[in-house]
This record gives structure tokens, sequence and C-alpha cells, in this order.
């Protein structure tokens, strides 16, 4: 035996060498002959340094090794021993050899290079040894080696036995090492050598149809797993007396339904047996021949039905009908010895393992779920696919559940449902289509210095015209009056601007509220004097009565206290402003233990109801004739549920409040004056001074307010959200409550054209506008802030949650807060992160954003929509609730007066408004601005893209083409009604979207209805048939 004793200075030397090779590489000592020596080298954890320090300072190592594949972290080597491997080696790469990491022994014609392996191919790549049919002296061929897992090389500076040591050619400080060439993970992945081998000729040649199919086709997975694997010894006699049972009796069923196969069950059997381990029979005589006759009298019922049986023969005989061409590869004698059994098929490539055999596994599952096949039928061909395929089950599943959501999760009527819910959270008020010229521009300007969105400014702004117009100022519809009551919220997460635009509006009523204190005071101490001249009298005369401190303005306040000066200020309104509205709820009770009387005073307020409070004390006693509280306040997304805790809003509660949820702005510094702070005192001044009026409405205008009402109807009828249908029923009051306000607003920046006592139908198209917006508010928020399971409502919450920041939302940040993906994401057999990457992909197909990689993590950045220039009197034109009016009219304006918002005296002065009233000017009682005959009424036919008038409903579809009665064609490729025509017979309203029925022809009963929202989209759509 050759030994070599190892000294000082070559253990030294190397443990100095260690200092050169990269730490993470596993590392297994050598003896003199190059082979490791530790037990279990190739399992064994990776030695740390230390450990391999002292088994080079003992007598045993005389070197050490890289430990190639995984454990090294994907280093591979090519070993070239000898001139010939080397030659081979250049002819293989064709140059393809990037500049890495080399050594040698020193021998001539030897040489190793280290390469890594992408963690995509770790599983798969496999040791590869190629002879090149050249032998050295000592008669052993040269091989060129590609060495994985499992084997080790002997890195510099070990001691070699015949040149004395390895040495450095490229050392890991001279060069990092490089990535590996894909012709080498070609190589190994066909575990031939491909290049070395002449260019093949390829033959098309016919495949053989055979007549019969095999019978082991018609056994279940888990007998073809028997009869190919065998089973372990402890399982075998289970194993055979189940599979002998199942053999027999599909052999027997199979002849009785009149299927010839080919095979015989014993052969079968017999393979099984072979097959297990140890071999069935081997140990026991007669074992496996007992358990065959024992099956041959008592076999009843085949694994499969006679369903599943006549699909596996259907099957077979569909894929005999076509003809496959084939490459058969002739080779010519080559010095490069390879398996040829390998060549009978194409090589495996990285681009046909991530292309054609990922790919084209993916196409065909997707082709059969697209196929619309009932659900036996469909198991069935993903089952026979799957054991065709011979794949990991638990990776075919996944792979089906992929491409079902793909197919199924999000269908075209949940994207149109999206497109509507992202235009609806996008859209902006056009303020000067709605609002006097002024206040418009008063109202933009101020939001910009403010850096808010007007809707901001505007939530508290028409709270405080309701709260001054008070009880003093009606509409009356003669059934019913109208009361001056509005209650606004806005959502808005902290930060927001908010208390800024609160300020702004609420700042005037402040100092009123602070100049009534000081008549309060000043008059109850005229009373107090007054009373004690009448006590020193005697009590002759009239008691003196006492001061009612007059309220504009509550802010901290409880709903007694509130009630308590409403009675007081019966002729009044006041202002309840909650900047966070959840302290007005707090103060209710709201949180003790759930709904208290509190809360049903509170809303019996909206109404402006008569309250009548009774105490054991006569005078803690009081009555209000009448109240009008108006509410204004502001809340965070995150708290609304908390607050609103019924999601159906059975009590009403959300239904009385108009939600306001504004566009956020990026946080800047604006310097500017509001000019608001000069203007609202002039509007307040003049709302106080109003006399009590009941504002009538003009005979066009009830006319337009009555098909309003059937309109409505009509929609809440088809709409199955509980809390939407709630808000929906007061939409008709909250619209008139809007134009009212509206209209005196109107009225004060335009008195000499405005009839204050008269309503215009103009004014309630403008407030139709505004009901829009907070229509589409309402109907956003309810999607943002619940629980829904709706794929609707779940991409919609993705997309405004990436939309809050610049570098997009993670598949972490999704899933983790909304259970309703992780629900999903169980029922579609996905994992909740997987399936969230989905519901990415797919936003990402829809167009709303892109999906951003950085190495492993995947962030998904939505896009801007913006909807800036757009008149609010189209944001809903695409909206498909709302288009059950004909396309013709959808693009025409509103024809709607501006004279309102031009026609102005205003002087640019701050300190006067108008030339007809400037400052200190107070309205007499009588004065009443008559109406101005001078400008005549123009005559208006509207019809709103939201709130139409109800005839449309009933006769015409969605668009001018497509009516009930129309002849139409179906659009819906993959489906069986594809093609099909049909008479539309009514249209229906489903969650909020338009649906026509269409009565089909030429098919069976079953599938003659045929339902399709409208317009619909490229997937699924009516056709007009001329």
């Amino acid at each position: 035996m050759h030994t070599t004793q190892i000294n000082p200075t070559t253990a030294e030397r190397l443990i100095s060498g260690l200092q050169q090779i990269p730490g993470n590489w596993a590392l297994t000592p050598v003896t003199d002959n190059k082979r490791p020596y530790r037990q279990d080298w190739q399992q064994e954890t990776a030695l740390n340094r230390q450990t391999l320090i002292k088994e080079l300072q003992s007598e045993r190592a005389f070197g050490y090794g890289i430990r190639t594949g995984v454990v090294s972290g994907g280093i591979l080597a090519i070993d070239a021993d000898g001139h010939a491997a080397e030659a081979l080696l250049q002819k293989l790469s064709d140059g393809d050899l990037p500049d890495t990491v080399i050594f040698s022994s020193g021998k001539a014609g030897r040489r190793q290079l280290l390469y890594f392996v992408t963690q995509d191919y770790w599983q798969l790549v496999k040791t590869v040894k190629l002879k090149t049919g050249v032998k050295d002296d000592d008669g052993k061929e040269q091989l060129l080696e590609f060495r994985w897992n499992g084997l080790q090389s002997v890195l510099p500076p070990s001691v070699h036995p015949q040149t004395g040591s390895y040495h450095w050619v490229r050392s890991p400080q001279d060069v990092e090492v490089a990535n590996c060439p894909n012709w080498v993970i070609e190589l190994m992945l066909n575990q031939q050598q491909p290049v070395a081998v002449p260019q093949p000729q390829t033959k098309p040649v016919q495949t053989t149809v055979s007549t019969r199919p095999n019978l082991s086709i018609f056994l279940g997975r888990e007998d073809r797993d028997l009869v190919e694997h065998g089973t372990g010894d402890g399982s075998r006699n289970d194993a055979a007396q189940k599979l002998s049972l199942n053999l027999i009796a599909t052999a027997r069923r199979l002849q009785e339904l009149g299927i010839d196969y080919d095979g015989d069950p014993r052969a079968l059997y017999d393979q099984f047996c072979y097959h297990c381990t140890p071999p069935l029979g081997s140990d026991v005589r007669g074992e496996s021949e007992g358990w065959w006759k024992n099956a041959d009298t008592h076999a009843k019922q085949p694994s499969l039905d006679d369903e599943k049986l006549q699909g596996c023969y259907t099957a077979w005989l569909n894929k005999q009908k076509g003809t496959h061409s084939q490459k058969r590869l002739t080779v010519q004698k080559s010095i490069v010895s390879t398996d040829n059994s390998l060549l009978s098929v194409p090589p495996l490539t990285i681009e046909r393992i991530t292309r054609q055999d990922s790919q084209s596994i993916v196409s065909v599952v997707s082709g059969i779920l697209a196929s619309n096949l009932d659900d036996i039928e469909e198991s069935f061909k993903l089952d026979l696919l799957c054991t065709e395929l011979g794949i990991n089950q638990k990776l075919f599943d996944r792979i089906v559940a992929r491409e079902r959501v793909k197919l199924d999760e999000v269908l075209p009527e949940d994207e149109m449902r999206l497109k509507s819910l992202i235009e609806w959270r996008n859209n902006k008020i056009d303020w000067d289509a709605i609002l006097p010229a002024p206040l418009a521009r008063d109202l933009t300007h101020d939001a910009d210095v403010l850096n808010v969105d007007p809707v901001v400014i505007w939530q508290p702004l028409i709270s405080a015209v309701a709260s001054l117009a008070g009880t003093t100022i009606n509409l009356d519809m003669q059934s019913h009056k109208i009361p001056s009551v509005l209650w606004t919220v806005t959502v808005l997460e902290s930060g927001g601007g908010k208390s800024r635009a609160d300020s702004l509006v609420v700042a005037p009523l402040r100092k009123m509220q602070a100049e009534a204190m000081q008549r309060y005071k000043d008059a109850d101490n005229d009373y107090k004097r007054a009373l004690k001249q009448w006590e020193k009298g005697g009590g002759e005369g009239d008691e003196p009565e006492p001061p009612a401190l007059r309220k504009y303005l509550f802010e901290v306040a409880t709903i007694q206290a509130v009630l308590k000066r409403s009675a007081e200020n019966a002729d009044n309104g006041a202002l309840w402003a909650r900047d966070e509205i959840a302290g007005l709820f707090n103060s209710l009770g709201q949180f003790s233990k759930g709904e208290d009387e509190s809360l049903q005073i509170l809303l019996k307020l909206w109404d402006a109801a008569a309250l009548c409070v009774d105490r054991t004390s006569l005078t803690d006693s009081y009555f209000a004739e009448r109240t009008a509280v108006s509410v204004t306040g502001g809340i965070q997304p995150g708290v609304f549920r908390k607050i609103f805790k019924d999601a159906d809003d059975n009590n009403g509660l959300q239904a009385r409040m108009l939600f306001a949820v504004p566009q956020r702005r990026k946080q800047r510094y604006i310097e500017g004056f509001c000019q608001l702070s000069d203007r609202l005192p002039l509007l307040y001044k003049w709302l106080e001074q109003l006399p009590e009026i009941n504002v009538k409405i003009s005979p066009q205008a009830k006319a337009y307010y009555k098909k309003l009402v059937e309109v409505i109807g009509d929609q809440i009828e088809q709409t199955t959200h509980a809390a939407i249908r709630n808000w929906m029923s007061k939409l008709t009051t909250q619209v008139l409550r809007i134009a009212l306000n509206l209209h005196l607003i109107e009225c004060f920046y335009s008195p000499n054209s405005r009839d204050i006592t008269t309503l215009q139908k103009d004014t309630l198209e403008r407030a139709v506008k505004l009901a829009q917006y907070y229509r589409s508010a309402f109907h956003v928020l309810q999607e943002k802030v619940s629980n829904s399971d709706e794929i609707s409502s779940i991409l919609l919450q993705i997309y405004d949650r990436a939309s809050q920041t610049s570098d997009g939302v993670s598949v972490r940040d999704i899933y983790r807060p909304l259970d309703s993906i992780k629900s999903r994401a169980k029922a579609a057999g996905r994992e909740p992160s997987a399936y969230t990457h989905d519901l990415f992909l797919k936003l990402e197909q829809m167009g709303y954003g892109e999906i951003v990689r950085k190495g492993r993590s995947v962030r998904f950045v939505a896009s801007k929509i913006e909807s800036g220039e757009k008149p609010f009197s189209t944001t809903d034109n695409t909206d498909n609730e709302g288009k059950y009016i004909s396309k013709a009219l959808f693009n025409e304006d509103f024809n709607v007066s501006d004279s309102h918002c031009q026609s102005l005296t205003v002087s640019t002065d701050n300190s006067v408004l108008y030339a007809d009233y400037g400052q200190g000017y107070v309205m007499d009682k009588t004065e009443i601005p008559p109406p101005d005959d001078s400008i005549p009424q123009m005559p208006i036919e509207v019809v709103d893209p939201v709130l139409a008038e109800p005839q449309e409903v009933k006769t015409n579809a969605t668009t001018a083409e497509i009516t009930k009665g129309a002849r139409v064609r179906v659009h819906c490729p993959g489906s069986k009604r594809h093609g099909l025509e049909g008479i539309v017979t009514r249209f229906v309203y489903e969650q909020g979207l338009l649906k026509a029925i269409v009565k089909l022809e030429n098919i069976e009963t079953s599938l003659r209805i045929w339902e399709c929202f409208v317009p619909g989209n490229e997937g699924m759509r009516l056709e007009l048939v001329e």
C-alpha cells in the first residue's frame, strides 16, 4: 500500500490554503490517494473550518476536496481527464466556457473548472460521465466528467500522489465562479453528449394505430401504480387481494360491455408480484397463487364504474384517430460512448423544460377546463392526463387550481363591475357645472391652498348652509315639507387635511356663536335685574322671561344637551360638527351595550321631527315643536366598520348620511389666502336673516322629480345589497334637501335672477349630479370596508391599497389583512400567497397596474387612472348600473342654464361681495327678491346618465342598438351558446349591474335562456343582428 507521512509544513500549507477558498464551500478531508475517508461523508453536514483544521493536523488528512452539488451552494465541477477529454470539452462547448475558477493536478491535459448552477436546476441535473474512447498508458479510458451531488474534487494545495500537489490556474481570489453555461445544463438533463454526435437525420414516421386498448388503462391510478411498482413488505398481501379482485372484475365487466382489450389480467398480476419488495411468493410458496384463485371466485365490481370505463375507451379512441409525426434519429458510429436508448426522443433542453414541459401541460389543462365539461367528465380527463404525464399529483393539482382560478375566478361580469367601481372611486365633481362661478372658483382655489380635494371643504359647507336655513326654510311638496337638514361625513385617513377644511368652514360659525354667547350674557344680566325689580314690586305685571342662548354650533355635546338647546331655539337650526364623527357616537353610549335610546333619538333628528321629552320634574321636561340639526364630521376608513357595525344598516343610520370619499393628495406646502374666509361670513349672515319661507317647486321640476322617483324605485327593486338598498330608499329625499340648499346658495349669488320662493328644474338637475357622486362614493365605500368575498370587491381593495403608495403592495400586504382572500384561496385549492399573485396577474392583464419583481419579492403597482378633466355628468357613462339609457343620450351634454354661474355682479374687492348687498346691509323680512322675468327659463330636456327617466328602463336596453325585442347574437367563446341567436325579452339588475335576458333559438330547452350583462366586453357580450 502506498503511504505518505504528512509533515508539519504540509499541514501548515493546507491550513493556509483555506484562506483562498470561499467559506460556503463544503469541504471534506482526503487521503494521499485523493479519497475521502470520513464515514458517510456524502450525507453528513458540511464541516466547519475548525473541524477541518483538526483533521488536517492529524495524520490522516493529506488534503481536502470540495463536495460538489447542492451542499456547496450549487457548485458543479467539470473534470477533463486528459487531452482527449479536453478536446471533447472544447467541441461540446464550442467556445462557450466562461472565465471561472480552474485548478489542475499538474498532469498533462488535466484540469477542472467550477461553475455555479442556479437553484432552479438543483433537483433536475445529474452527474454525467462521457467516454472518449482514448486510453492512457495505464489502460484507463480518459473521461470528461460533470460532477454533481455525492462527488468531490480535490482542491489545491492538497497532496497529489504523482505530481506532489494540486495548484490553482485561476483561484477564487482571481475570479468569481461563473454561472454554468446552458449547454452544460442541457447535457446533464439528458445524461448524454449530444453535440459530439454527428447531426442526426430526421425521418417522419407514422405511428402504428393499435386496434385494441391495453387492459391497464381501465384500472384506477392506485392499481396502475401497484402493477408498475409493486409494494413493500407489510402491505403486499392487502395489495394483492385488492389488485387481483379489481383485475378480474374489470376484465369481466369489459367483456360484458363489449369492449375488447389487449393484455391478460393474470399477466398484470404477476408483474405486480415481481415488483414487490421482496417479490410476492418468493418467501412463502403459493402465497401469490392463493390470492389469485380467491379473487377468481369473489371478484364482483371493478375499481371504475361503467361511465369511467366507457370514458377510458372513448379517450383511447380519440387518441388513436390522429397520426403523429415523430423524429427518428439515425446516428453514425462515434468514438463517444452514449446510451442509444436515449436517442429515441429529442434531447431535453432548458428551453424545453421551461416552455414545452410546463407550458404544454398548462395549455392542455387549460383546454380541458375551458371545454365546459360536466364535473365527472372533466375530473376523468384531468385524472387521465396526470396519469399519462406521470408527474407528481400535488404539482398537477396546483397547476389545475391555478388554471381554474385564471378561467373561472374573475368572470366577465366581475371585470365590468370592477371597472365601474374603479371609475366611481376616481370620480371627481365638476364644480363649475354645479355651483355659481364665484363659489366654484373660491372652493377650488382654497382646496389647492389647503392641499385637499374640494369635496373635503364642500361637505361641512353644505351642512353649515342647511343649519342656518334651519327651521325657517322648507321645501313645500304639498303633501309634506322637506326640511333643510343634511348629515355629511368625509371618509379620509388621518392627515388628509379634513381638519384644515373644517376650520375654514366652521370658523365663522364659531365667531357667530361667541357673539351670541356675549349677547346671551348681557341679556341674562338684564333679565336678572328685571327679575329682582319685579320681585321687589310684589310680582305685579308680567314676570320677565329668561333669555335663550342662540345655538349655531354644537361640537362636544351630549344628545340630551342638543335636544334641550334645540327646544330653546325652535325657530333656528344648528350644526353639530365633530372633527371625528366617532366622538359623536361615543357620546351616545354607542359602545356600551349595543343600540340605546340616544341613537334612536338621533335618528329622529334627521327627520326634523317634533320631540317631547318628559322628566320627573316639569322644569326638566321640554318640547321641541320642530328641530333642524345638521351634522358634519369625518371618519377614517379603518374606523368606519367599528362605528357602523351593522353591515346591512338595518336602523338606517348610514342611509341618512351623505358620504364623500375624497382623493387624497400628496403632502406639499402651498402659500396663499383662503378666499372663503371672507366670503362665508357674508353668506352665513344672509342666510340667518332670511324670513320664514316655504319654497315651492316649479311644475317642470316637479315633473322631473316624479320621473326621478320612479327610476330610483326601479333601481331599489333590483339592488340586493342591504345597506345600499336602504341608502337608495332615502335618496329621493336627499336629492330634494341638496336641491333646496343649492337653491339658497344660488339666490345668494344671483339675487336678481333667482326667485327664492321657487325651486327650478335646473337646480334640481344639479342636485342630481351631486347625488350621483354620493351614490358612487357610498357604493365604493361599502366595497372597501366590507368583508364581502365578492371577487370584484377584493380586486377593488387590492387596487385601492396599491394606489396609496408609489411602490405598490406586496402579496403579503394584501392577503394578511383580508380574510376574504384566505377563504377564497382555500376554496380554490390555492395558497393565499399564490392566489393573491394570481389576482395581481389578473389586475395587470386588465390594465390596472403592473407587477414589479425584485428578486423573490413581487409587488403590484397600480396605474394612475385620472378623471380630472372629465365632467361629472359623464363619469357614470361606463357604469353598468346606469346603462339602461340609449347610447345616444349618453353622449348628450346636460342642457343646463349657466346663468346662475356667469351673469353676476361681483366685486373683486374682498370687502364687498356683490353690488346688491354691501357689508352691513340687513335684509328686511318682507323684502323677498321677485323673479326676474327678463331672464327666460330655458326649456330643458335632460336625461341623467344614472338617474334617468323610467320609461327608458322599460323599453330600451343599454345601448341605442340593443333594445327589448331586438334580435341579438351571443359572443362568448368557449360556451355552447356562442354564435347562437335569440330575442331580448327583458332587462333586470343584478348587484347594481344591468343584465339582458335573451331567449335563444335552436338549442335544447335547458340552455335556451341566456343572461348577459350589457354592454359586455370582449369575453362575453351581445351583438345586434341586422
